[in-house]
């Protein structure tokens, strides 16, 4: 059966594909300005810089936050996107961790606290699955060791805390534009600025990783990545790339960080041109995880994650805590092809990679080894039927009462 579930959806047009063709392979067309311009008015930003990738992005971040506090050791969460953890090894940085509440994914600000004790001065924040933070709570914590916040909002899409967007609460903001995070352009990142002492850092920072001039055959690859995503990301084709082995799709794997590239023209121009559409999958989430939530009840054991007062999740992904995984399924497969997925395998301190970088006396995180175990995200986006959402509540409703 070809028909299989993307966990992750976001909306490319045929009209963004040819006008990412056109800027792409074209000598006039290049809408960076139009786009950094977007995104200082809608994150109150006063610059922002487009890389190749949301993981470049967050290692101008942390270069300039290192710059910022005269030190190069910083607190990462004990669970998150491997990513997180390759873009603080790429910039040579001595790293530390702080643990979360399982319940939440929040920050345990007791944990954060005691790595601020140690001595660290800069703390990456990251909201998964677009569930925001308490970040009053955090930037109260951090004022009085003069710590900067380094906000990586890359799952953050039409997430919003106390009424403002992830992506505008940190001095320093990190977006992602992949083709999981609910507005893409292939590929792509940005880093957002909003005082004028991050701003007079960013040139000195930036000769510090190689800059890069346009190439065409990395437009080449990042339209190839367009076109694959608007040809087969449906769920009536998705079964084909997703058996694949070479692609590892729906695999979490550690990628070592690359040189610094400017976003591609490609990528900038599928932005611009699917923003009204990422805007109307946003709602579409929100309705799809409210569904889910109802229709699963109170009564299962599959637990939902709780967003906390004042935030409003993007549900990038609805999270789901399992406790006993796909085995507490009658049919785990039927869960698997309905996009229902494990979250990060491991804490990042486990990644072998990160080891050596690991400045640490502290040796578990309970609460991220919890979520490596326990973690299932179902989809939220626009793909899901409302077939595919009833039997999604079904299975849940049944989870862990099957044998």
């Amino acid at each position: 059966m070809l028909r299989r579930q993307l966990a992750v959806y976001s909306p490319v047009s045929a009209a963004a594909l040819g006008r990412a063709f056109a800027s792409g392979l074209g000598s006039g067309l290049n809408g960076h300005l139009d786009l950094s311009a977007t995104l200082e008015r809608e994150y109150s930003a006063e610059r922002a810089f487009l890389c190749a990738s949301g993981t470049q992005a967050l290692q101008v971040a942390l270069l300039l936050a290192m710059r910022q506090v005269g030190d190069a050791c910083v607190a990462l969460p004990a669970f998150s996107c491997f990513d997180v953890a390759s873009a603080a090894v790429g910039v040579r940085a001595r790293i530390r961790f702080y643990d979360l509440e399982p319940s939440t994914m929040t920050p345990d600000l007791n944990s954060l606290q005691g790595v601020l004790e140690r001595g660290t001065r800069i703390a990456v924040i990251t909201p998964l699955y677009g569930f925001p933070v308490d970040w009053d709570a955090v930037t109260d914590l951090l004022a009085p060791y003069g710590a900067v916040a380094v906000e990586d909002a890359a799952q953050g899409d039409h997430a919003e805390w106390r009424g403002r967007p992830l992506g505008s609460l940190g001095p320093i903001s990190v977006l992602s534009f992949g083709r999981g995070k609910g507005w893409t352009g292939g590929r792509g990142g940005a880093v957002l600025l909003r005082n004028e002492t991050s701003w007079r850092g960013l040139r000195e920072a930036l000769t510090e990783l190689s800059a890069g001039r346009r190439q065409r055959g990395v437009e080449v690859r990042v339209l190839g990545v367009l076109l694959a995503q608007w040809a087969l990301g449906r769920p009536a084709w998705y079964a084909i790339p997703q058996a694949i082995p070479w692609l590892r799709l729906g695999e979490t794997i550690y990628r070592q960080a690359t040189p610094l590239r400017p976003m591609t023209r490609a990528a900038s121009a599928c932005l611009a041109t699917s923003r009204s559409a990422a805007a109307r999958e946003a709602a579409v989430r929100r309705a799809t995880a409210q569904a889910l939530l109802e229709g699963i009840g109170a009564g299962s054991r599959a637990r939902p994650v709780q967003p906390l007062p004042g935030a409003t999740p993007g549900y990038l992904r609805l999270p789901l805590r399992l406790g006993r995984g796909l085995a507490g399924f009658g049919k785990p497969a039927a869960a698997t092809r309905l996009g229902l997925a494990p979250s990060y395998p491991s804490v990042l301190a486990a990644i072998p990679q990160v080891r050596p970088w690991t400045d640490d006396a502290a040796t578990g995180w309970a609460g991220g080894e919890e979520l490596a175990r326990t973690l299932f995200t179902a989809p939220t986006h626009s793909l899901v039927s409302i077939a595919d959402r009833a039997e999604l509540i079904r299975l849940l409703r049944a989870y862990g009462r099957s044998t």
